[in-house]
């Protein structure tokens, strides 16, 4: 018998199919509208709200997609399999469902959802609250099923104890400022994070990515193994996980790698003062509707030159966003490495960071934050304090410096860096 696999496996490596490329296939009408209908869907999920056009551009255009679905039937019926918030379902849908083969064994999501269906909901009228919130059934499913998977079945940790000491210094750093509580996205998901989940920490162990495991809305959904500081672990789901954060949790921020003596191992102090450059902060001047809409927004950098020549071209430079800046404030910096104190400060406002994107290069210097906290924080660093910045408050947090044992002999001086620079405006 022929092996017609091996003879067409052995034709297409012929030398003159190198080039043979399949052709690019285009997405399809379908495939756009399921795609569009999934991120109306992510986004109540992630807001316990349906999209208002009074919203921002992304959430209006989230707005008028569910509303041109609701209102095509032929949209509403595609979109139907996938809508796992009942939020396109109506009446003759459910007697649809019921008319199907009553023997035919049902999943468990099938069993829930004929749950969350019953009748008993059908005269839940949404009058009492706004239009662009969810109706009170809707936020009791997400509250069930938020509940039902954050809580799942947990058992005894049996080797706790190799987490323990963990937990303790998280519970240290949040007490002492070196660590805080954020809102949870679902981009803080990552093995070896803490969460806070019903005012319990949790440590995300790992995530068991071999299996690629996917949802119905094709995310990553893979077991993961999650301790929690009670001495108990569960295997949710990563999406199970990412629902149960969105209802009720924090992701834990560590700022303790600005470690107290970071500024002293990054500068080199020497007996000579030598000037080695310019730290400076420029506004831009520029007419795109987009940059001059945000506030607060600076570029800090580093320049050999004076910075006057530095910014001489800027109009015609990717890293100036192609236009024109003011000159905010400048400092001169002796007897240190400037890049080393420009990567503190961008450490320091990392979490600020415009993200832009001029065409050519994306621009890594620009952040949203006031010049005040700027000037603040070049001061501190000045004096060599250990500090972090908090972008949800807009503050500086002061972190606690471990006591040292100082030499008798010590020179008494206002900071370490106290005479290292000289600052103009």
């Amino acid at each position: 018998m022929r092996d017609w696999d091996a003879e067409l496996q052995e034709i297409l490596a012929d030398p003159m199919f190198d080039d043979v490329r399949p052709p690019r296939r285009r997405s399809t009408a379908d495939e756009r509208l399921r795609a569009s209908f999934l991120e109306v869907l992510e986004f109540i999920e992630g807001h316990n709200r349906f999209p208002s056009e009074d919203g921002d551009m992304e959430e209006a255009t989230l707005a008028r997609t569910l509303k041109s679905i609701q209102e095509n039937e032929k949209k509403r019926q595609f979109c139907l399999p996938y809508d796992d918030l009942g939020i396109l379902a109506r009446p003759e849908d459910k007697d649809a469902a019921q008319s199907t083969d009553p023997a035919a064994p049902k999943t468990p999501e099938e069993e829930l959802d004929d749950i969350l269906n019953d009748p008993l909901f059908d005269d839940v009228s949404s009058d009492s609250g706004s239009i662009f919130e969810l109706p009170d059934y809707m936020q009791r499913i997400l509250k069930e099923r938020a509940e039902a998977d954050s809580i799942a079945k947990r058992t005894e940790c049996k080797n706790f104890a190799d987490y323990r000491e963990g937990f303790e210094i998280i519970h240290k750093k949040l007490n002492d400022g070196h660590a805080r509580l954020i809102r949870f996205k679902e981009a803080h998901l990552a093995e070896g994070a803490y969460f806070v989940l019903g005012n319990m920490l949790v440590y995300l162990d790992h995530i068991n990515k071999d299996a690629e495991r996917r949802d119905s809305r094709g995310r990553a959904d893979d077991r993961t193994r999650c301790i929690f500081e009670n001495g108990t672990e569960n295997d949710v789901y990563q999406q199970t996980l990412v629902k149960s954060l969105y209802t009720e949790g924090y992701t834990v921020v560590d700022y303790s790698e600005i470690e107290s003596d970071h500024l002293e191992k990054a500068f080199n102090v020497t007996d000579k003062d030598v000037a080695t450059g310019y730290i400076y902060v420029l506004s831009s001047l520029s007419d795109n509707p987009e940059i001059k809409s945000i506030e607060n927004l600076y570029k800090i950098g580093f320049t050999r030159q004076t910075v006057e020549q530095r910014v001489a071209n800027a109009a015609n430079e990717s890293t100036y966003l192609f236009a024109p800046v003011k000159i905010v404030a400048s400092w001169k910096v002796y007897n240190v490495k400037a890049s080393a104190f420009e990567d503190v400060i961008h450490r320091l406002f990392s979490n600020v960071q415009l993200q832009v994107d001029t065409g050519i290069a994306k621009p890594q210097e620009w952040f949203v934050v006031p010049f005040e906290i700027i000037e603040q924080a070049v001061k501190y660093i000045i004096e060599g304090k250990p500090i972090a910045y908090d972008h949800n408050i807009q503050k500086l947090i002061m972190l606690k410096e471990p006591e040292k044992p100082q030499p008798i002999d010590e020179p008494k001086q206002k900071g370490f860096f106290g005479r290292l620079f000289n600052k103009k405006k």
